[in-house]
């Protein structure tokens, strides 16, 4: 007979994915909602006959009818929590897990950073604490593209030049199928204590090179920021909703970033055996091109800028050397790979060590530098040509310098 697993809130973003997993592993899915078999919502006394059985709920649901200004006491969300997780213990289901986020805190700036830690709170102290455990999800990326990840990725194709908040913020990270691994090991593991649980990449990354990445993975190049005031924010997300043919903006989602604050997941991530992967290499396959293939068509570009016609041999060594540096994939543009004379335009000074676009050149002119002939040296109109232009395109190379950094 399948295990049984009840899950709230399965028609969202990770909902239908957590579904999606839990089938192919075999088990039998409950889902508890408007619009499924089982009908319930936030506030109900969910039927003892739903619940019975099963190893274990992932409660994913949300209200968002509370309104921001309403009192503690008002949010569905908090009572309709703990009455779910009663029902459970009372029921004899094993787990509950409570699906939070990484910016759940007393002070945050946003009503669902600070409503999901007054349900972490309720929990605690409720007569289901002893099979609660608590989910706090970082920035969810990948699979279809919707919700907060949808809106992301539209904003950082728009344009080269984006208006934003919260720049210099750290976020993490992780991918939609790794969240659904992480939920579905809490409700079905039966080594994992009732405690707290950060599911996000271990080592955060700023919001700008989040927004970065993701341009670069959809083929765009990179992408400048113009910083804008929170206030200022505040209002342009309220316009949003009066102009028609771009992407609505939540004051809420603002909030939270405007918040956002990384949380220690090591541990976490140890305890659920969770191997995260390389968001850039997992972005690059999901917009259409693996990591592989990126990687060789990179290779390709920076071996021809430097005058060389690659051998299957030097783009191995390359792609190798990339990879070990953590280089690859680089972000180079579809037009500069189609084009790599137009790397001119970027390349940095040579006091610039430390610049991504340098290293990589560098790395490109060892992995040549075995098959290279000792007569392939330039002469002196060469060397002087080579002087004049970069002489020529140094302001221009100045003014891009932040490119591929």
């Amino acid at each position: 007979m399948a295990p049984r697993l009840i899950i709230t809130g399965s028609t969202g973003y990770i909902g239908a994915r957590l579904v999606a997993m839990a089938h192919e592993r075999g088990f039998e899915v409950v889902e508890l909602g408007r619009r499924s078999g089982a009908k319930w919502r936030i506030g109900d006394e969910p039927a003892a006959s739903d619940l019975e059985g099963a190893v274990g709920i992932v409660h994913l649901a949300h209200s968002w009818a509370t309104e921001p200004q309403a009192a503690e006491e008002d949010n569905i969300n908090i009572p309709g929590t703990v009455t779910l997780a009663d029902a459970a213990r009372a029921a004899g289901v094993p787990r509950f897990v409570f699906s939070s986020s990484t910016s759940s805190r007393r002070e945050a700036l946003n009503v669902y950073g600070r409503t999901k830690f007054r349900i972490e709170q309720h929990l605690a102290a409720s007569s289901a604490a002893p099979i609660v455990r608590v989910a706090r999800i970082g920035l969810v990326y990948g699979g279809p593209r919707t919700a907060m990840y949808g809106l992301m990725a539209k904003l950082a194709a728009l344009s080269p030049i984006l208006p934003m908040i919260g720049l210099s913020r750290e976020v993490q990270p992780i991918h939609l199928d790794e969240v659904a691994e992480g939920l579905l090991a809490l409700a079905t593991q039966e080594n994992q204590p009732p405690q707290t649980f950060v599911l996000a990449q271990e080592k955060p990354i700023s919001f700008a090179a989040w927004l970065r990445m993701l341009r670069r993975s959809q083929g765009k190049g990179n992408l400048h920021f113009i910083p804008v005031p929170l206030a200022a924010a505040l209002l342009a997300c309220h316009m949003t909703k009066l102009v028609p043919l771009i992407p609505t903006v939540d004051p809420e989602r603002v909030l939270g970033l405007a918040g956002a604050a990384p949380m220690e997941s090591g541990e976490s991530l140890r305890l659920l055996k969770l191997t995260l992967a390389d968001p850039m290499v997992t972005l690059a396959g999901e917009f259409g091109q693996t990591g592989e293939d990126r990687s060789l068509s990179e290779a390709q570009a920076l071996l021809q800028y430097l005058g060389i016609a690659p051998t299957e041999m030097q783009l191995q060594r390359l792609c190798e050397g990339l990879r070990r540096e953590g280089l690859s994939p680089l972000g180079l543009s579809a037009t500069v790979i189609r084009h790599p004379r137009l790397l001119a335009l970027f390349e940095p000074p040579a006091s610039r060590t430390q610049h991504r676009l340098a290293r990589a050149l560098y790395l490109a002119d060892l992995a040549s530098e075995p098959e290279r002939h000792a007569d392939q040296r330039a002469g002196f109109f060469g060397a002087a040509l080579t002087i004049a232009s970069d002489v020529l395109l140094f302001p221009l190379r100045a003014l891009l310098a932040g490119t591929y950094r």
